[in-house]
């Protein structure tokens, strides 16, 4: 009898882990999936990241930091807007095996599986597996987060959370016992995230003085080296790379920058327009985003801080993650979704403990309140419970689905269709003037680009109706360039007089959003 229930066990012990096995592999296969296919299809470059990929493809062309364009080396713009934690691996792909999209996305892809298994990791020792898989998946299936879409492309959010989980998971796995080298490593990648994406600077320095002065006057759960030595850190590495910037750049150049970066911050970054706050709350609160329980879920983790450990005080720095960034966003940035990312990525750890705590009837336990009591009891009714579970399968169901649906069938890529009429019809040493970065990076033609200072003028103008860019920009009347390229963007900005352009330009050829125009003499 013992014999027989020993087998049994094993069977039982053999079965699990071949199911735990097989549900490891699936998830693997659909990350790869999500990652990598179609890659250079979806989605379809845009302004900003063909604007980034200029740095990488100018370093490998001429072998300088900057963007390139008719005038010359343009050092303002994508040499801030993205670390070189992004564009230097990217240039040396593009050394190793030439200058394409898909190499450079793939280097994405590398920090988007990292990004996902170091978030997995991080959940996992903060409530163990079954939560890590729940908070993984809304991670990656949130269709107004777009953590996948993001990922995807050469942009700076996806890399800079990276760094950020990769200093959250060294911090956290030893806390009060963490030794000063290991104290400067979590502060060098937290200096990583800042460096990789500077918006991130307003969430991890805001978080590190607050969890610190937290310790001080209420948690007390580790030295005071455990907040100084990483806060510090931080700021040297970010001044370290302005430093290296002002350096290279030389003085001149880098006040011209600071100015530019200055100006464009008081215009999105600092807006208070009280217009916009009600949009951004709506963006962020609505039901589409974690099925509507994104508030909900930040609401249920300023309960997770309140006892006086080290978990909670943990869970403290997380809840202002991501509190200070979707604070920032909903009352002073103009409310472009991207600046909420960070906030809404660690929202996810908040969404799932929400409906895990309550699925298994233990809700809001560091509270003894009596109406939270009531409440507690009518939600935890079994129907209740299953209501709650069924509504996460769906809404992750829901988002994997829409994404695997846009990965599989892709957008016409009319970017790419455009490049390829250029190279077959235009000049290369013909002069283009366009606002659509992404052909600059897709064909080697010359280009020449509206000046940086214009792109705060367009913020203005579509976010917080300003004056067009196009009533500071008169190159078109003034130069008349052999090629004009109206694309997305451009037209978005209003950017040139299409009355002035009609008149002295004629109109080539049409694919998908972008007008190719050539002047009097200039036909290909």
């Amino acid at each position: 009898m013992a014999r027989f229930m020993s087998a049994r066990l094993g069977q039982r012990v053999m079965d699990t882990d071949l199911a735990r096995s097989l549900g490891l592999l699936l998830a693997l296969v659909t990350v790869a999936f999500l990652a990598l296919y179609n890659l250079s299809e979806f989605p379809v470059i845009w302004f900003d990241e063909g604007a980034h990929l200029h740095v990488p493809k100018t370093l490998i062309r001429y072998g300088v930091y900057a963007d390139h364009s008719s005038d010359g080396f343009r050092y303002y713009g994508p040499t801030v807007g993205v670390g070189p934690t992004v564009l230097l691996p990217i240039a040396a792909v593009f050394q190793l095996l030439g200058v394409g999209l898909l190499q450079a996305r793939l280097v994405m892809v590398g920090y988007l599986f990292l990004a996902v298994v170091l978030f997995f990791r991080l959940a996992g020792q903060l409530r163990g597996g079954g939560f890590a898989w729940v908070a993984t998946a809304l991670l990656l299936t949130a269709p107004g987060l777009a953590f996948v879409e993001y990922g995807r492309q050469v942009l700076g959010e996806v890399p800079a959370m990276a760094f950020l989980l990769g200093g959250l998971l060294l911090w956290f796995s030893t806390w009060e016992r963490s030794s000063v080298p290991r104290l400067l490593a979590i502060g060098s990648l937290l200096g990583l995230s800042v460096v990789t994406k500077a918006q991130f600077l307003l969430v991890i320095g805001p978080v590190l003085l607050l969890a610190w002065v937290a310790n001080l006057l209420f948690y007390r759960s580790a030295p005071q080296r455990v907040f100084l030595i990483p806060g510090l850190t931080t700021l040297g590495a970010f001044l370290l790379w302005q430093a290296i910037m002002v350096l290279y750049l030389g003085p001149a150049t880098a006040l011209e920058n600071l100015s530019l970066l200055r100006d464009a911050s008081a215009g999105a970054a600092f807006v208070f327009s009280p217009g916009l706050i009600a949009t951004s709350f709506r963006s962020l609160f609505g039901g589409a985003l974690y099925a509507g329980l994104a508030l909900p879920g930040l609401f249920y983790g300023a309960t997770l801080i309140l006892r006086r450990d080290r978990p909670a005080h943990q869970w403290l720095v997380l809840f202002l993650l991501a509190v200070t960034n979707l604070a920032w966003y909903v009352f002073a940035s103009i409310g472009w979704v991207r600046y909420a990312f960070p906030g809404l990525s660690i929202s996810s750890l908040f969404v799932a403990s929400l409906v895990l705590d309550v699925s298994r009837g233990a809700a809001f336990p560091p509270l003894k309140r009596e109406a939270l009591r009531v409440w507690q009891h009518a939600l935890t009714v079994d129907g209740a419970k299953w209501a709650l579970r069924a509504w996460l399968a769906a809404s992750i169901a829901i988002g994997l689905i829409y994404l695997g649906r846009q990965i599989l069938f892709p957008a016409v890529n009319a970017p790419a269709a455009m490049a390829a009429y250029l190279d077959r019809a235009v000049p290369a040493d013909a002069v283009i003037e366009t606002w659509e970065p992404e052909i600059g990076f897709l064909t080697d033609h010359t280009y020449h680009y509206p000046p940086p200072e214009l792109l705060n003028t367009a913020v203005q103008h579509i976010w917080l109706g300003g004056p067009s860019p196009g009533e500071h920009y008169d190159y078109i009347e003034r130069e008349r360039p052999e090629f004009l390229l109206l694309g997305r963007f451009g037209r978005w900005v209003d950017i040139y007089d299409l009355d002035a352009v009609e008149a002295d330009y004629q109109l080539v050829v049409q694919i998908g959003e972008y007008d190719l125009y050539a002047a009097d003499g200039a036909q290909p």
